[in-house]
């Protein structure tokens, strides 16, 4: 041990003296940079199974639109967000200057499992955002990190095999009333198993004194992991939480103080359960209360992890001195709060539970003062770790996780280590092929030489194992990095390592078409179906394909909403919900944003491979659904303003930021690279796929050509799109019509109509040899539309166009529409509304917009659908408007024929529906009758 710490320090400043310092420093956020065309991506060979192949995210420019708008909000996030912070992680647990940053936070805080993703997110952002700007700045930034992750590399490699240095113990300072206990790091304490599991009424209270107030650091934590649980974090973004759950995050029953706790000095914290009031207090005063408690201490069942200072959910350690931590088995009245800020016991006696006073000399224990015998544990965790098994290590916290992780360990004691792994790996291959940068792909090989050390030599059976446990054994695209080293390097170890990741089980089950993903993490298990495709791209093993284009058979439609999100149950909305259940999972936390990020990744490889549209229909419904929704629409330079979560409940409101979060992160990636799936072309590229329509400029020099297209689609009803091509030449375009398309798909050739004869959801082609300044022109009007929900058709969405519309109202039931009895001959539904702007509308009294409208107001992505009699205008058959086994109904079979030439045309199609309908022959003359009665305007 003697001369670890020396080596350490001399390569630390080794390291430091070869440093220079960064010129990013030199300029501040927003200054303009010169900007140039990026040199071409150095992409992977492509693969000879694709029959589709991508233009380089340099070749396409976003023109003006609401995606530029979101666009140029992430970028300006950064450009501002120091890149240090994003290193500090990884500098510390190299053992090198962190040049005072402190990391992110979050799920990217100095201790989390998680640490180092976000900033493999960050870092695939700025290389996607010089290759979409051709900014050198985000170059640069893109060169620092890489430099600095290098040489975090080399500092852990030279410490391999060497031994971790001994923990600190818990240290006894002064305390409020005599000593305390500093918990400084990875330190917390230990209290018996059991100890308030018996426990209805109740006090906690104590007395702290934060070093630091980090968001979710835990005050106590009593519980049986992330589902049964009781806690009191120090903070729950501005506040302290007091939170007590049998149902994990969703269930929690909470009290939120009124303010933020100090930092440096001693304040008096307690909380109180009487009956069903709990109430927090902040120095004897109340400073929060919920008189809806249904659960209590008891509720939780034997708690076996009772804690000060440590998180259930493997949240940062507290960095706090703690002294007078009672429990009374009732609940104190205010006055006696009160009086326990004014001494240790405030006369009562102490806690008549447990009472630890941490007034020992030193030592392990910390003795209980209640006469119960119930001692807790002061538990220090090594500060440091063992070096690497390999050289090619590299992540912002030791191995640990993933050697407990071949070990089986759950969640939270570790969190999906080889999740991390992967963001940092397509960080950094990002870097190499949309910046340029020799060195990331240097340091992805190493990494890729140690991830086969590690799991190279692993029974198929333990590696199973290891990859069916719960957030634990998730891998993101750990197959698909792998793979993409095996291309550009042709070293056949990393293609063997990448199948080491087949999840067997859900591999086997999707290639046979059976279809098991009811309550499967849906994001632990999409990146995996995108490795299978990249794997088959290398080995040609066919089980790979057939898995993916099964399992996105599984997922879309059969678990989507109507914005592309990923339908789920209501109880977790990271998970796939059962196949066809739709409106049965509206909740809260709906349509996770990571996953339709790796869905929209999913339908782009697939569509590489067969050309087929469905997969571009899914990606346009997503892209202009979820993705653009994901933003809040305004600016900031320290936070991103993603979602996490798009809630489709009646009445919910997205909310925004996720600075450190998985969507946080992804969220980056999604919005700079709009312009990566506009433009396609075939494999012998004599043909160029148009499949979003979206202003952009294409620059093709291989074949001459320049495509510029000018439109504001989606935020034009008119849905008009023109492309103007500069080249001469022969070439086959092909362009999408969308699946929304109701009014027509029109296109003009220079002003001259041509013949369309492509359905929606196919593609028009035009063949010819093309001249400068040609032009085609494509008219689309929007139509709005409901789609109903699979399981519950009465339960349905409305989307204008592309683009899915909410209802703006703050209830939180289900609002009721009708809208047969306001429709004319024309079938049009927006004629049952009224329009008051552009993509705007009124219906029902409630404000009808865009889903794309990043604000904080509460909406109905989804309402119930009330048609109970056969109405036409203001006439009313009176019979019911019954549904056939389908669903159906009368009505939905009427006007299903629109629009209608005249009167007699809409009359005759009531009476062939009626006459092939169950209805009596009274009921059929009926509502004949009514459409007779109705005189419906056109």
């Amino acid at each position: 041990m003697s001369n670890m710490m020396p080596r350490r320090e001399a390569l630390r400043l080794a390291v430091l003296a070869a440093a220079t310092p960064s010129a990013l420093a030199l300029i501040p956020p927003g200054t303009a940079r010169a900007t140039h065309a990026p040199p071409p991506q150095q992409d992977p060979p492509v693969p000879g199974a694709w029959i589709v192949q991508p233009f380089a995210n340099s070749q396409v420019t976003l023109g003006e639109s609401l995606f530029s708008v979101n666009r140029d909000r992430i970028l300006t996030f950064l450009r501002a967000y120091p890149a240090d912070r994003m290193l500090a992680n990884f500098r510390a647990n190299a053992g090198l200057d962190t040049l005072g940053a402190q990391p992110p936070g979050s799920w990217d805080d100095a201790t989390g499992n998680l640490r180092g993703h976000y900033s493999g997110h960050f870092l695939s952002a700025l290389a996607l955002a010089y290759a979409g700007s051709g900014d050198t700045f985000y170059k640069d930034k893109t060169d620092y990190m890489v430099k600095a992750l290098g040489e975090c590399q080399d500092a852990l490699a030279a410490t391999v095999g060497q031994p971790a240095p001994p923990p600190v113990p818990v240290a006894r300072v002064a305390g409020r009333f005599g000593k305390a206990a500093k918990l400084d790091g990875p330190q917390y304490v230990s209290m018996p198993a059991g100890l308030v599991s018996g426990l209805d009424d109740f006090t906690i209270a104590l007395w702290l004194n934060p070093a630091a107030i980090t968001t979710w650091s835990r005050i106590f934590d009593f519980g049986t992991g992330t589902s049964r649980t009781m806690f009191l974090a120090v903070s729950a973004g501005s506040t302290p939480r007091f939170a007590i759950t049998t149902s994990g995050g969703g269930g929690e029953q909470r009290i939120d103080g009124d303010g933020p706790l100090p930092a440096g000095q001693w304040t008096h914290v307690a909380v109180t359960l009487s009956g069903g009031t709990g109430t927090l207090y902040v120095n004897g005063t109340p400073a929060g209360t919920n008189t809806a408690m249904t659960l209590k201490p008891s509720s939780l069942g034997p708690t076996g992890n009772n804690w000060i200072g440590r998180s259930q959910y493997g949240d940062a350690y507290l960095k706090a001195s703690v002294d007078e931590f009672q429990i009374y088995g009732r609940a104190l009245a205010q006055a006696e709060i009160a009086a326990l800020t004014t001494s240790a016991d405030g006369g009562l006696g102490g806690g008549d539970v447990a009472w630890y006073r941490f007034d020992e000399e030193g030592g392990e224990s910390a003795g209980d003062s209640s006469g119960n015998g119930k001692d807790a544990r002061l538990v220090a965790e090594p500060t440091g770790h063992p070096g690497p098994s390999h050289p090619g290590f590299l992540a912002a916290y030791p191995e640990t996780q993933f050697i407990l992780l071949e070990q089986f360990a759950t969640y939270p004691t570790i969190w999906a280590p080889y999740y991390t792994c992967h963001m940092i790996m397509r960080g950094l291959l990002d870097a190499y092929q949309y910046a340029g940068n020799d060195q990331a792909l240097a340091i992805a090989l190493k990494m890729g030489d140690w991830v086969h050390s590690r799991l190279g030599h692993l029974p198929r059976e333990q590696l199973d194992r290891m990859w069916a446990i719960y957030i634990a054994g998730e891998y993101n695209g750990m197959n698909a990095v792998l793979a993409d080293l095996h291309a550009l390097s042709g070293k056949d170890e990393y293609l063997a390592t990448a199948t080491c990741f087949d999840n067997t089980a859900l591999l086997t089950a999707t290639a046979g078409n059976e279809d098991t993903l009811n309550r499967k993490h849906a994001n632990q298990h999409i990146p995996q179906f995108i490795g299978y495709l990249s794997v088959f791209e290398r080995n040609q093993e066919r089980r790979y394909f057939d898995a993916a284009v099964n399992f996105w058979d599984m997922v879309v439609p059969h678990r989507t909403f109507t914005d592309g999100g990923t339908a789920g149950p209501a109880d977790n909305g990271e998970l796939f919900g059962a196949r066809d259940v739709i409106a049965g999972t509206l909740g809260v936390n709906n349509a996770e944003t990571c996953p339709v990020y790796n869905l929209l990744k999913l339908s782009r490889a697939l569509f590489f491979h067969t050309a087929d549209p469905k997969y571009m229909q899914y990606y346009e419904r997503a892209l202009y659904g979820q993705i653009l929704a994901s933003r809040r629409n305004v600016d900031s330079t320290t936070d991103p303003l993603l979602t996490y979560f798009i809630p489709m409940r009646p009445g919910a409101s997205r909310s925004y930021g996720n600075l450190g979060t998985c969507c946080g992160g992804t969220g980056l990636e999604s919005h700079t690279k709009f312009q990566d799936s506009i433009y396609f072309r075939s494999a012998d590229d004599s043909t160029l796929y148009v499949n979003l329509y979206l202003a952009s400029e294409l620059r093709w020099p291989a074949k001459g050509f320049t495509i510029k297209q000018v439109t504001n689609y989606p935020a034009d009803p008119a849905g008009v799109t023109t492309l103007t091509v500069e080249g001469t030449g022969r070439l086959t375009v092909k362009l999408r019509v969308p699946y929304w398309v109701e009014k027509g798909f029109t296109v003009r050739i220079n002003g001259t109509g041509r013949r369309v004869d492509a359905e929606p959801g196919e593609y028009v082609t035009l063949d010819r040899t093309w001249r400068r300044g040609d032009t085609i022109r494509i008219s689309m009007p929007f139509s709005l539309r409901v789609e109903k929900a699979l399981d519950i058709p009465t339960t349905q969405s409305i989307a204008y166009g592309p683009v899915p519309m909410v209802a703006k109202s703050a209830e939180t039931t289900f609002r009721e529409f009708s809208f047969y009895k306001d429709l004319t001959l024309s079938g049009d539904l927006a004629r049952a509304m009224t329009s008051t702007a552009a993509m705007t509308f009124t219906t029902h009294g409630l404000p009808l917009v865009p889903f794309y409208v990043g604000d904080t107001e509460r909406y109905h992505a989804y309402f119930h659908r009330v048609e109970p009699t056969v109405v036409f205008g203001k006439v009313d058959s009176g019979v019911p408007n019954s549904a056939r086994a389908d669903s159906v109904t009368f009505l939905d079979a009427v006007w299903a024929h629109a629009p209608f030439a005249g009167q007699g045309r809409f009359v005759s199609a009531v009476a062939r529906t009626a006459a092939g309908w169950q209805l009596t022959p009274a009921e059929r003359t009926a509502v004949v009758s009514a459409a007779v009665k109705a005189r419906l305007p056109r």
